[in-house]
C-alpha cells in the first residue's frame, strides 16, 4: 500500500465499513484522519501510533461453566477458586504450612538451649593442702574447669578414683540444687556435701570458686579426673522459652485463627477444611501408629 496509489486498504473485500451508529465514529473513520475516503500508510501508521483503536468490552471466552480464566468462585466473580480447592487448602495447605512455622520456631529454640551447654573435665588434678571440719582433716583437690562460665545456671561436678591394685573405684557427685546440703569448714568457708560411691573414705566436699573446683575428701590419693557439665542460658533463656512456645502455640491459634477468617470472609469452605484437619490429623497419626505396630507385630519384634 502507498501513498501514490491511493488503493483503499480494503479493496476486494468488499464495501467500506459502515458506521456504528450506536457507538459513533467506526474504526475507518478514525484511520481516515484527513476524511478523503482514503488510509493511506501515513494515516495508518500514525493511527498504530497512537495506541489500541479497538473498542467495546473485554470479557472472558465461556466454556459450559467455566471460563478462559477460570471458573467463577463462590461470590461469582470471575477467575476465583473453587469451594473443593479452598476445602483443600484449609485441610491440607493450610495445615502444613502451620507445621513447618512451628517446626523451624522449635528448632531456633532448641539451637538456643543448646548454645547454653558447657562441659568440661580435668585429669590432672593438684593437691593444695588440707582443711578441717569438726577438727578432722580432708584432703584438698584442685581442678581447672576452663570451659565453665563465671555464673552457671545449673551444673553437675564430680571427682572419680580408677581402680587400681591397691585401691578400688570410687566416685563422688554433687550439683546446683545440693547446694543447701553444706558444711562450713573451720575457717568459716561453706562447702557443699557430695554423694559417694566406692571406696571413698568417707565424705567428700565441693567449692566452686570461679572456674576452680575444690574437693575436700578423706581419701588421700589423687583423682584420677574431674569433671563438670551445665548449663548458662544467661539472655538467651528467655527468647528460648518464647519460641519454643510460639511453635506449640501457633498450631491450635493458626487453626482457630484461621477458621474464623474462613467464616467472616465468605470462605466456608476453607474454614470447614481447617476444622476438618482437626479431627483428620490426629486420625491420621493414630493410624500411622497403628500400621506401625501391626508391622512390628507381624514382623515377630
Amino acid at each position: 500500500m502507498s501513498e501514490e496509489q491511493g488503493d483503499s486498504w480494503w479493496e476486494g473485500q468488499g464495501e467500506a465499513p459502515a458506521e456504528d451508529s450506536g457507538r459513533g465514529e467506526d474504526l475507518f473513520s478514525k484511520l481516515d484522519a484527513d476524511g478523503d475516503g482514503v488510509v493511506t500508510r501515513e494515516e495508518f501508521e500514525d493511527a498504530m501510533g497512537q495506541g489500541p483503536i479497538l473498542s467495546g468490552e473485554v470479557s472472558t471466552i465461556p466454556v459450559g461453566d467455566a471460563s478462559a480464566l477460570g471458573a467463577q468462585g463462590d461470590d461469582g466473580s470471575v477467575g476465583g477458586m473453587s469451594s473443593s480447592a479452598w476445602f483443600a487448602i484449609g485441610l491440607i495447605g493450610a495445615p502444613m504450612a502451620l507445621g513447618l512455622v512451628s517446626l523451624v520456631l522449635i528448632a531456633i529454640s532448641d539451637s538456643l538451649y543448646e548454645d547454653g551447654w558447657f562441659s568440661d573435665r580435668d585429669d590432672s588434678l593438684e593437691i593444695e593442702g588440707t582443711v578441717q571440719f569438726g577438727g578432722e582433716d580432708y584432703t584438698v583437690f584442685q581442678a581447672d574447669f576452663d570451659g565453665m562460665p563465671s555464673e552457671p545456671d545449673w551444673y553437675s561436678v564430680g571427682i572419680e578414683w580408677n581402680e587400681d591394685y591397691s585401691r578400688d573405684f570410687a566416685d563422688c557427685w554433687a550439683d546446683d540444687v545440693m547446694e543447701w546440703d553444706y558444711d562450713l569448714s573451720d575457717d568459716g568457708q561453706k562447702w557443699t556435701l557430695m554423694h559417694c560411691g566406692g571406696e571413698s573414705d568417707g565424705d567428700a566436699y565441693v567449692r566452686l570458686d570461679g572456674s576452680t573446683g575444690n574437693f575436700a575428701t578423706k581419701r588421700p590419693d589423687t583423682p584420677n579426673l574431674a569433671w563438670i557439665d551445665g548449663e548458662s542460658w544467661g539472655q538467651m533463656q528467655g527468647g528460648a522459652d518464647l519460641l519454643g512456645f510460639l511453635g506449640v502455640a501457633i498450631w491450635p491459634v493458626g487453626l482457630i485463627a484461621g477458621s474464623v477468617w474462613g467464616f467472616t470472609k465468605g470462605h466456608t469452605s476453607f474454614a470447614y477444611g481447617m476444622l476438618s484437619s482437626m479431627v483428620v490429623a490426629p486420625l491420621v497419626l493414630f493410624g500411622l501408629c497403628v500400621i506401625v505396630f501391626l508391622a512390628f507385630v507381624a514382623g515377630g519384634f
